[in-house]
Order: C-alpha cells, then structure tokens, then sequence
C-alpha cells in the first residue's frame, strides 16, 4: 500500500517507465532490499540466490563498523566496505568486484516485462498472491498519455505472466466518468479500462465508518477501560462537544 508520488522521484513523472520504477522500489523495500537504489537491490537480490546474503552482512559489517542495512543508503560512499565484502563472500577478485561496482548502476535496467517475471518468481517460491495498492494514481497520471500507457502494459504483463496472483488497485479522486470527459482522450482511456474490469465507488459517506473502524475502535481491553472512564467522564466530554449556537457534533 503506498502513494505513488510520495514514492517516486522528482523528475519521474516526464520519464516515460516511471511507474515500473515506482513498482520496482517499492516492491524491493517490501521485500526487505534496498528500494532507493535499485542496482544496489539487485546485488543484494542475487546473493538471496546464492545463499551468501548473509555471509557477505557479517563481512560488511566486519569491515565498516556497523550493520549493511545501516549503511546501504550511502552505498556510493561505501565503496571500499562494499568491494571488500563482496570479495570475501560472493567469489569474486578484487578487480571484478571494482569494475562491477563502478559500472553497476549504468548497467542496470528495469523494463515491465522483467519486473513482472520477479514478481512471477516471488510468487511461485513463496505460494503468496501479492496487491499492488496504489493511492493518487489519478492525480500521478494526470494528463500524460505515456505514464497511461505505462500503467496500461504493467498490469496487462503482471496478469499474463500472473494469471491472478498479481493485482493492481489504484484510486483516483476524479470518478471514471470525469477523467475520460475532462482529461484523457477517450481513445487512450479505453485501452486501460479494460485492465481494470472491477471498479469501487468510494464516497464521501464511507468517511464516519473508516474513522470508527480506524481510529477509535480498540482491542477488547482497552474498550473495557475506556468503559470505565467513559462512566466517570462521560458527561464532561458531552457538555463539551455540545455548545449552544453550533453545529451538532456527532459521537462515538
């Protein structure tokens, strides 16, 4: 569950595969890799593989002092730990390891059909489904027919590859309706309809129920609690909530 422009990059949105790449982070963060550098999750990818993920921790955290997950965001600064690690532990030489680390993020590339075969593999090796939840999707596509696009080729791939086991929801503040008169072609629109057969009506009504269910409601000892102080303190909070010449506020 995540919002997609809380998540991505600042120059993404002119970038044509911007929303695989929002997929791609934060489907490595969620699986316990580093979803700011992507390369750098890649690297740590193929030692899962390998079994040595480990192995190559406790050699990182030999040579630097402190834990890999404590310094992986500043990996661009932590070359040496890096390389040395790596030629403790994943058999390379220390040339190999130099010449990987200095080429590994140009080298790197995420397109939809390679992130949809991750997930794929994730799937199959964990017997999990996995929901993509995506909130302001709407607001993040805005006008632009390639993010539409992008979008479009993402969960059409994650349901060829998937059949089911992968899903994609996403909200919007405009209702369907809206967007197609006022902002996407109507041509480009119904391309992508098509891959989201299932449509929700999330309206304003639902707001006192997500505040109850959410907010207020607690576990069954602390309901009993708050049962005790409500007897001491409940027509206090009643004289407060109820003034003369205001609107009525309503109670729980």
């Amino acid at each position: 569950l995540f919002n997609i422009d809380s998540k991505s990059d600042a120059d993404s949105k002119v970038k044509k595969d911007a929303i695989v790449k929002v997929f791609m982070s934060v489907f490595n963060d969620w699986q316990g890799f580093c979803g700011a550098i992507p390369w750098l999750a890649e690297m740590e990818r193929q030692l899962v593989k390998r079994g040595t993920f480990q192995e190559f921790q406790t050699a990182f955290a030999e040579v630097a002092g402190d834990t890999w997950f404590n310094f992986r965001a500043n990996a661009y600064f932590d070359r040496d730990y890096i390389i040395a690690a790596l030629v403790k532990t994943a058999g390379m030489s220390q040339e190999s390891a130099i010449q990987w680390f200095d080429n590994a993020e140009s080298n790197y590339s995420i397109n939809i059909e390679s992130f949809a075969k991750l997930v794929q593999d994730y799937c199959n090796q964990t017997q999990h489904r996995v929901v993509f939840m995506v909130d302001e999707m709407g607001q993040y596509i805005g006008e632009s027919s390639d993010l539409m696009l992008n979008l479009q080729t993402l969960t059409e791939d994650l349901g060829t590859y998937l059949h089911g086991k992968a899903w994609v929801v996403v909200t919007s503040q405009e209702d369907i309706d809206g967007i197609t008169k006022n902002r996407v072609k109507g041509k480009d629109f119904s391309k992508i309809i098509g891959r989201f057969a299932t449509k929700i009506s999330l309206s304003s009504s639902n707001t006192d129920e997500v505040i109850k269910r959410r907010v207020l409601e607690k576990n069954e000892v602390a309901q009993d609690t708050l049962k005790l102080i409500h007897a001491e303190k409940g027509a206090s909070l009643r004289n407060l909530i109820c003034l003369a010449g205001t609107a009525e506020m309503k109670s729980y």
